[in-house]
C-alpha cells in the first residue's frame, strides 16, 4: 500500500489550496492587466511618428478609415496602422476624416495626428496661453494666420484687454481680425458664464471688473494653483483697506511700452509696430525705481486701487482664486525664482524674506 504523501511537507496543491490562490490572483489580473493595456494604449497613442521627416498625405473623398491608415503608414507617417484604426473607431472619428492634402510634421503624434485629418486642410491649430497681453496675442495671430494684420488686430482688441480666452483653438487660415477676435471673446463669455454668477460676485464682495482684474493679476503673479486664493486674498485686503495693492505685475504691464520708447503715446495708436513686438519683452522682471514711479492708472506700486481694466488673458483656476480668495493672517508674499511662494506677516518679516530669496 503506498504512502500517503502530506501536502504541507511536499507543498501539494490540493483544491483547497488551488481555490485560494485563484481567489487571490483572479482581482490582481482584473485590475493589473486593464491597467498595463490602458498604459501602453496611452503611450502608444501620443508616441511621436519615428519617420524622422516631413510628409505629404493625400486624402480623397470617398477614402475609408482603411484607406487613410494605409496611405499613413505607407509615408512612416504613423507607428501603427493598427493603433490607427483602433484609436479612430474607438473616438468615433471614422466619419470626420476631411478629404485634402496634409503637411504632416516629423514627430507628430497619432492623436495629434487625427485632430488635424478632423479639422481638414484648411485649418490650423493655435494656442493662445494664460498671462498674454493683447500686443503678444496680436503678434503670435500675425505670425501664424496670413489675413491678421498686426496693428489691426491690437486696435480691434484695444477694448477688450482680459476678455479674449487663452486656450487652443481650430481655426481657419484664413480668418480675419475681427472673426478672430469674436472668437476669443465668445469663448471667454462661454467658460465664464457659469463662475461669474450674481451669486459668486456677492460672496466675494467684488464687481465684475474687479474679478476680472483680480484675475489677471493673479495669472501673472502666482503660478501654482494652491497659493492663488491665498495671495488674491492678501491683494483684496490690501484693496478694501486702502492700501497700495503694489502687485508688480502691473508695474510691468505700465512700463512695457515705456521701454520701447512709448511713453505718453495715446491709446488709440498702435504701439509699438509689429517687428519691434515680436521682440518685446512686455514683462521686464527687473524693475528699476524710475519704474516703480511711472505715472500709470495700471501701476499700483504707485497708484491706489486696481488698474481699470484687466492686464492680461486669465484662465478659470485665476478667476476662480479672486472669486474665492483665501481670507489668511498674512499681508505680503514674494514668488522665488523657483516659482515657490512666500508669505510674512508684517513687513520686515517680508524684506527679510527679499534678502533671503530674491538678492
Amino acid at each position: 500500500m503506498s504512502e500517503q504523501l502530506d501536502p504541507n511537507k511536499y507543498h501539494i496543491l490540493t483544491a483547497g489550496l488551488r481555490q485560494k490562490l485563484l481567489l487571490i490572483s483572479l482581482p490582481i489580473v482584473l485590475v493589473v492587466f486593464p491597467l498595463l493595456i490602458y498604459g501602453y494604449y496611452t503611450f502608444a497613442v501620443n508616441r511621436p511618428n519615428q519617420i524622422g521627416k516631413d510628409v505629404t498625405v493625400e486624402i480623397k473623398e470617398g477614402d475609408g478609415v482603411l484607406e487613410v491608415s494605409g496611405k499613413l503608414s505607407s509615408l512612416g507617417a504613423i507607428n501603427s496602422e493598427f493603433l490607427f484604426n483602433v484609436y479612430v473607431f474607438l473616438n468615433n472619428k471614422d466619419k470626420n476624416i476631411q478629404a485634402g492634402k496634409y503637411n504632416i510634421l516629423s514627430g507628430t503624434n497619432l492623436v495629434s495626428l487625427v485632430e488635424m485629418l478632423e479639422h481638414g486642410k484648411d485649418d490650423i491649430k493655435l494656442t493662445f496661453l494664460e498671462g498674454w497681453r493683447i500686443e503678444e496675442i496680436a503678434g503670435y495671430a500675425a505670425v501664424n494666420l496670413d489675413n491678421i494684420d498686426y496693428e489691426d488686430f491690437v486696435s480691434l482688441a484695444a477694448n477688450l484687454e482680459g476678455k479674449l480666452f487663452p486656450d487652443t483653438y481650430w481655426v481657419n487660415t484664413q480668418i480675419n481680425e475681427s472673426e478672430l477676435i469674436d472668437l476669443l471673446r465668445k469663448t471667454f463669455d462661454e467658460k465664464t458664464k457659469k463662475i461669474l454668477t450674481p451669486k459668486a460676485l456677492e460672496n466675494a464682495q467684488l464687481t465684475e471688473n474687479e474679478a476680472f482684474v483680480l484675475a489677471s493679476i493673479i495669472e501673472r503673479e502666482v503660478s501654482k494653483k494652491e497659493d492663488r486664493p491665498r495671495v488674491a486674498g492678501i491683494l483684496v485686503k490690501r484693496l478694501k483697506s486702502g492700501e497700495l495693492v503694489g502687485a508688480d505685475a502691473t508695474t510691468q504691464y505700465a512700463v512695457a511700452k515705456g521701454k520701447v520708447g512709448c511713453v505718453n503715446v495715446p491709446d488709440s495708436v498702435v504701439c509699438p509696430s509689429y517687428n519691434l513686438s515680436l521682440e518685446m519683452d512686455w514683462w521686464p522682471k527687473i524693475l528699476e525705481k524710475d519704474d516703480l514711479d511711472f505715472d500709470s492708472p495700471y501701476n499700483t506700486r504707485k497708484n491706489p486701487g486696481l488698474p481699470p481694466a484687466p492686464i492680461s488673458s486669465f484662465g478659470l483656476n485665476a478667476l476662480e482664486s479672486a472669486l474665492n480668495h483665501e481670507k489668511s493672517q498674512y499681508n505680503y508674499y514674494l514668488t522665488d525664482k523657483d516659482g515657490v511662494t512666500h508669505y510674512s506677516v508684517t513687513y520686515e518679516e517680508h524684506l527679510q524674506k527679499v534678502n533671503t530669496y530674491l538678492d
